[in-house]
């Protein structure tokens, strides 16, 4: 069975080895440019939605940090790696599980510290879940955990439920993109029942993403054609992919 993800765990892997060899010359935003450089030469995008913001690759520093922390344990053998470079995904790493131990205020506290002005923002909140997003995606957590710490943050950072289900549908369109990438998903009808049926099982019945917003991932992260899409899709006939619209994950928008 073919794998989505190998060559962005391969290209990741090549990141990490130039940035451990460098280290010593480099900073975090260096680190972002070695990334944007490695992922163009290899024609590799983002883990994205639709909208490509200015900070996307800053953002997928969470996909190196995942495969350098729970894959290659890179925080062990160099630690200054995570210290220097991987400092904010260490930080979000280290909130999720003081929510998940009960901690909400020292949780909410940590985050503010992040803004400029002191308060909790959807980009906060979205880079709060893209770590154990990449965690599942990747095959390092399973969708229990995932599920957990939805309900967790959502109870945690009310103010912020809507950036929650957005990533919620951000997650499902990976899936289905995913499982179409695979082959698992070969008609509309099947389409539409693993939608729902992750959204069932995550707790967010409603946060169904539009067959759209999945043609946008399917087509950035996976580089699905067109072809396949519109036989298993259900797109708004008379429009071109760059109008049709879909929800956005709040990092998207931030």
């Amino acid at each position: 069975m073919k794998s989505p993800y190998r060559k962005r765990i391969q290209v990741a892997v090549k990141v990490l080895s130039e940035l451990t060899k460098r280290l010593n010359e480099i900073d975090r935003p260096a680190a972002v440019e070695i990334l944007r450089k490695i992922y163009t030469e290899h024609r590799l995008q983002p883990i994205r939605g639709k909208a490509t913001p200015p900070d996307i690759f800053d953002k997928e520093m969470a996909t190196l940090y995942v495969i350098s922390k729970y894959g290659l344990k890179l925080n062990e053998e160099h630690p200054e790696l995570h210290t220097k470079i991987f400092y904010l995904e260490e930080m979000l790493d280290s909130v999720i599980n003081i929510i998940l131990s009960g901690g909400v205020r020292e949780a909410r506290e940590k985050l503010k510290s992040l803004s400029p002005i002191g308060v909790i923002d959807s980009n906060t909140v979205a880079r709060l879940l893209r770590i154990p997003l990449i965690k599942l995606i990747l095959g390092f957590a399973e969708e229990k955990d995932f599920q957990d710490i939805l309900h967790r943050i959502r109870e945690a950072i009310p103010e912020e439920e809507k950036t929650v289900i957005n990533y919620v549908k951000f997650y499902i369109s990976l899936k289905i993109a995913e499982a179409i990438f695979r082959g698992e998903i070969k008609s509309r009808e099947v389409k539409e029942a693993y939608k729902k049926a992750i959204a069932i099982r995550l707790g967010f019945p409603k946060a169904t993403p539009s067959d759209s917003y999945v043609f946008e991932i399917a087509r950035a992260v996976f580089n699905i054609s067109e072809k396949k899409l519109t036989s298993i899709l259900s797109l708004e006939r008379g429009k071109s992919t760059s109008q049709l619209r879909g929800e956005e994950p709040g990092e998207q928008k931030s």
